[in-house]
Formats: structure tokens, C-alpha cells, sequence
């Protein structure tokens, strides 16, 4: 093989990207002794093969194996100098269970996919964080009637959430600044109907063509279920009134 060959197969070999576990720890440890409001952080080094990192927020806890995130860091977009490696760190706290009372003083109720398989459309509570919505799961011991308080403000703060209404021929869509946040419209149907009569659509016997993640649609149903039909994602059709029917996760 000539020389250039031989080159030109290192090439994929060169440009694989690799985040050095030795240098996330660093970037841990600066994160730890900095430390965040509110949080505990601990680098657990006793492995030094699997060093893992721990954050714990009043009832609830994570813990990562930094050699499991360095692999996610790879495949994503970030840069693996110092800056890199601390923004990939950040997020990861970002990441971080929802605890009781943050869901309690700020959770936004959203419909999202729930169920053992995923395919099961249920309102969820969730709250903002920098990086995104984080849902939240109620804690094992947390009572009953705490957690339908929490669902019942989210629901209540829900209608607070800046949703855009626009007219695309015979379709409302619904979105937001935050995709996932268009359907915490959904939780207050009448009021889009009211901003969708006043853009001259009549919907009130119409279906809602549901993607979380991605804008709303509401449409009579013979153009919800061919909207439906056309999107490659996974969707749910359902009619308004049954909206305040779905399941909480």
C-alpha cells in the first residue's frame, strides 16, 4: 500500500472524536468545590476506573458514572476543552430529578408520552430548566392529595404559558418558544377555541392532532386524521372534550 493509502485510512481514525475521562474528572472536581445553591454535590473516586458523580436536591438524588457520560459527550455537539467539558456538566444538573417542592412552586402542566412502552398520551407536571422541560414523578411517599395539588396548580399555571395561535387555512396551530410547552394550551380548550373563533375558525367539534415536541394542531377530524396520517412521528388524535379525560403520569 502506498503511502498516501495508508494516510487516508488513518483519516477516520484522526477525526474520532474523545473525551479524556481524566479531564472530565477535573472539570468535576471544579464543579464540586464551586458547588450550586440548593445542591450537594460528590465526586466519588474510590474506583478510580468509574469515578462517579452525585447530586442530591432535598428527596431526591442522581448519581453518573463519568466514563458513561464521557460517551454522551462525544456524540454530542460540545467542545471537550475546559469550556466544553463544564457546559456538558451543567446540563448534566440541569438533568436532575424534579424534586416535590420545585414542581410544587413552578411545574407546568404538558402532555407528553408516558406508559411502560412510551405510547401512552397522560399529563405530565413539569418544570423549565435552562437546557429544557424536566418532567416530574412523584416521590413514593409523597401523599395523595400533595400530588393532586401539584397537578392542580400546574394545570392552573398552565394557562399562564405564552402559546401562539395562527391560522394555516382550516388548522390552528398551537406552538411556543419551548415546542413541548404548546400543549399546556391544551389544558384550558375552551379559551383556544375563543382564540380560534376569533381568527374565523370554528372548532368546536374538531380534534387536536397531538406530537409532543412539536406544535399543535387542531382541525376537523377528516383533517386531523389526514394531517395525522402524514406526519412520521409518533402522534395521538383525539377529540377536545377528551383532553381533560387523559391520565396524569
Amino acid at each position: 500500500m502506498s503511502t498516501l493509502g495508508a494516510a487516508l485510512r488513518l483519516l477516520p481514525r484522526l477525526d474520532r472524536r474523545t473525551c479524556d475521562l481524566g479531564d472530565l474528572v477535573d472539570a468535576a472536581r471544579l464543579l464540586v468545590a464551586a458547588g450550586r445553591p440548593g445542591l450537594r454535590l460528590v465526586l466519588d473516586e474510590d474506583d478510580p476506573r468509574h469515578p462517579e458523580l452525585v447530586v442530591e436536591e432535598e428527596e431526591r438524588s442522581r448519581r453518573t458514572d463519568l466514563g458513561d457520560l464521557a460517551g454522551g459527550i462525544v456524540g454530542s455537539q460540545l467542545d471537550l476543552g475546559p469550556a466544553g467539558l463544564a457546559a456538558a456538566l451543567d446540563r448534566w444538573l440541569d438533568e436532575r430529578p424534579v424534586t416535590d417542592a420545585e414542581a410544587a412552586r413552578r411545574g407546568i402542566a404538558v402532555l407528553g408520552w408516558a406508559g411502560p412502552a412510551g405510547d401512552e398520551l397522560a399529563w405530565q407536571v413539569a418544570v423549565q430548566r435552562r437546557t429544557g422541560l424536566m418532567a416530574w414523578t412523584p416521590h413514593p411517599f409523597t401523599a395523595v392529595l400533595d400530588v393532586l395539588s401539584v397537578q392542580e396548580a400546574a394545570r392552573a399555571r398552565a394557562a399562564d404559558v405564552v402559546v401562539r395561535c395562527t391560522a394555516e387555512g382550516p388548522v390552528l396551530l398551537l406552538d411556543a418558544d419551548q415546542p413541548h410547552l404548546a400543549t399546556a394550551a391544551l389544558s384550558a380548550p375552551e379559551q383556544v377555541l375563543a382564540r380560534a373563533a376569533a381568527l374565523g375558525l370554528r372548532l368546536s367539534d374538531g380534534s387536536v392532532v397531538i406530537t409532543p415536541g412539536r406544535p399543535v394542531a387542531w382541525a376537523g377530524q377528516a383533517v386531523a386524521r389526514r394531517l395525522a396520517g402524514e406526519t412520521v412521528e409518533p402522534c395521538a388524535v383525539l377529540r377536545w372534550r377528551e383532553l381533560s379525560d387523559l391520565p396524569w403520569s
